[in-house]
């Protein structure tokens, strides 16, 4: 028995293996064009987060001070307990924000802990220049540490600097590409 001519010839949709294989080649080609876009504006994001970290934690420090009469500190810490060594210039693993009680610059038992970074992931560095240890908020909210730059060094793409100036106040300047 023959069957109709109409369910003999079935039409069977899909695509060939020749198809799929330009497509996924197209595919491969638009991901390593978007890739490169993609890191640069993580990159940007981390270094962006870091700077708003610091400078929020500068305000703090500074609205402490003026509130509480007292000196407050902001200084860097490898391990969110100790201000790290005079040496030690990097702020990439955290900082300390306290009030300095017994005025000796380093955090201790009598001092009032006010805040604690573990600071921020994807930054290459975040780096003091050469005579800043800390920042130290005066109860008038003046720096007794005189002027301090940070730089926050991404893993590509521009620096960023806060300049915190005797008065206390927080400017911010891009720097150039890291090459």
């Amino acid at each position: 028995m023959r069957l109709p001519s109409r369910q003999h010839h079935l039409q069977l949709r899909g695509y060939t293996l020749m198809e799929l294989v330009v497509a996924t080649a197209l595919l491969a080609i638009l991901i390593q064009l978007g890739i490169p876009p993609l890191s640069q504006l993580l990159s940007d994001w981390q270094r962006d987060h870091a700077t708003r970290a610091i400078t929020d934690h500068l305000a703090l420090a500074r609205s402490e001070a003026i509130r509480w009469s007292r000196r407050v500190v902001m200084c860097s810490s490898a391990d969110g307990v100790n201000c790290s060594p005079s040496s030690n210039r990097e702020w990439k693993s955290g900082w300390l924000v306290f009030q300095d009680i017994d005025g000796n610059g380093q955090f201790s038992s009598s001092d009032k802990l006010i805040a604690v970074s573990q600071g921020t992931s994807g930054i290459r560095s975040i780096r003091g220049n050469a005579l800043l240890q800390r920042f130290v908020f005066m109860p008038t909210g003046m720096m007794a540490s005189g002027m301090g730059t940070l730089e926050i060094v991404p893993a590509m793409g521009p620096s960023q600097r806060i300049i915190v100036n005797r008065i206390g106040r927080v400017r911010l300047s891009t720097g150039q590409p890291d090459e």
